[in-house]
């Protein structure tokens, strides 16, 4: 389940409330929300970037392409696209297997391995996902991770203050099992520094009064 932009913006007030810190405006809020959600974001990438694994708090934002046409075997990136995990052929699935542009001679030479209608080979470029042999004329599917949307907390005003509006608010991209990393982060953000032991006695706090 989405992690729920307005639970983290009353626990955020909730805490600055305990901690003598005052209110804290929905602008600053929203500033703070997209640093802590880039924060987490950039941890977990540098995770896939060294080792390609794609850890369990970024499935959210693994995405499934939708088929694309190849022009001389290019296939163009979704434009929503962060870093390219894997492609596959529309009509079975096959996987088409990545190499890399210096592997790409050696492979279309190779009277073993040499790229095919069943068996194909790409290389990822700035504009696309080049497919081998450049023949194939078959839609392709792309799986990659896309970029985190900045939550927002949204609001009407009534009598002078701040009304949360679902409508014009966005969640954040992770899961809620992250809430007690986003909050901490936020807190930091806005200058308040409590540890990870003392945010989560302010947790159980702001829950019992759920």
């Amino acid at each position: 389940m989405a992690l729920n932009v307005d639970k983290v913006f009353r626990f955020v007030q909730f805490v600055s409330n305990k901690e003598s810190r005052g209110w804290v405006s929905p602008a600053e809020f929203n500033i703070a929300a997209e640093v802590a959600q880039i924060v987490a974001y950039s941890k977990r990438e540098t995770v896939f970037l060294q080792t390609k694994k794609i850890l369990d708090d970024l499935r959210p934002f693994m995405k499934m392409s939708s088929a694309i046409s190849p022009a001389s075997g290019l296939c163009a990136y979704p434009a929503d696209m962060r870093h390219f995990i894997v492609g596959y052929m529309d009509s079975d699935l096959t996987e088409i297997v990545e190499i890399t542009q210096a592997e790409l001679p050696n492979i279309m030479k190779s009277t073993i391995v040499a790229p095919s209608a069943t068996y194909p080979f790409g290389v990822q470029r700035d504009d696309g996902f080049q497919i081998y042999p450049t023949s194939i004329t078959a839609d392709i599917r792309m799986e990659y991770l896309t970029s985190p949307t900045a939550p927002a907390w949204g609001y009407t005003t009534a009598s002078g203050r701040p009304v949360y509006a679902s409508g014009s608010s966005t969640d954040f991209g992770f899961d809620d099992i992250l809430f007690f990393e986003i909050v901490t982060n936020i807190l930091m953000h806005i200058g308040i520094n409590i540890n990870s032991e003392l945010v989560a006695q302010y947790g159980t706090a702001f829950n019992a009064q759920q």
